[in-house]
């Protein structure tokens, strides 16, 4: 299967949202919409999300999750463990990483993601990858290929594990997991260009 895949580089850190669809079908996911939701309907056009994918809770991945869900009635998803980190700007990374006091963060609801999900034609299998969060998962189209990575992997980098939830050690057998998926697999990551599970694999020694 064809899948279409549109990037929208959005907020202050410059994070990556994707909407994802299979070709010639109107309906998509909108994976980790980080802000400007104007924008991101924009490049959706005439494409409705049956669902938003959140790899992990911090803030510059969620923040126009609320406009979205509401205006396509969308069910929004998101790893059980992460799910304390939507609506607290103290562990979602908005006060650490803005040095702004949020008084009243806007509520997000979500449901844990099942082991695999099935939405818009689309089978996603969903990785858990711990080490930037507790909850950080990579999304998986293991026929198509193609690996939604949040912030566990980038091109030639990987997240960091300085904010609430974080954990080296854990990061590590994340990488390693990864790294034993197809090496032509491509990678979207949260931040960043494109790249590959073996473009990736060759610059560490795991």
């Amino acid at each position: 299967m064809n899948i279409d895949i549109t990037p929208v580089l959005c907020g202050m850190i410059g994070e990556n949202a994707y909407i994802a669809g299979a070709e010639g079908r109107r309906d998509c996911v909108v994976v980790d919409p980080g802000d400007e939701p104007e924008k991101i309907e924009q490049a959706l056009g005439d494409r409705r999300p049956g669902a938003i994918l959140l790899t992990h809770g911090h803030f510059d991945h969620i923040m126009a999750v609320q406009p979205l869900a509401e205006r396509f009635c969308a069910p929004v998803y998101l790893a059980e463990a992460d799910l304390e980190m939507l609506n607290d700007p103290g562990k979602n990374g908005y006060e650490a990483l803005t040095g702004r006091r949020q008084a009243a963060w806007p509520p997000v609801n979500a449901v844990p993601f099942p082991d695999t999900l099935e939405v818009a034609g689309m089978t996603f299998q969903v990785l858990p990858t711990p080490g930037h969060s507790r909850g950080s998962v990579c999304l998986y189209l293991k026929d198509e290929g193609l690996l939604f990575s949040g912030d566990t992997l980038f091109r030639a980098g990987y997240g960091r594990m300085d904010l609430y939830g974080g954990d080296l050690q854990a990061m590590i057998a994340s990488l390693r997991f990864l790294f034993a998926l197809p090496p032509e697999t491509r990678v979207f990551p949260g931040h960043g260009e494109e790249t590959t599970i073996g473009a990736e694999k060759a610059r560490y020694r795991l």
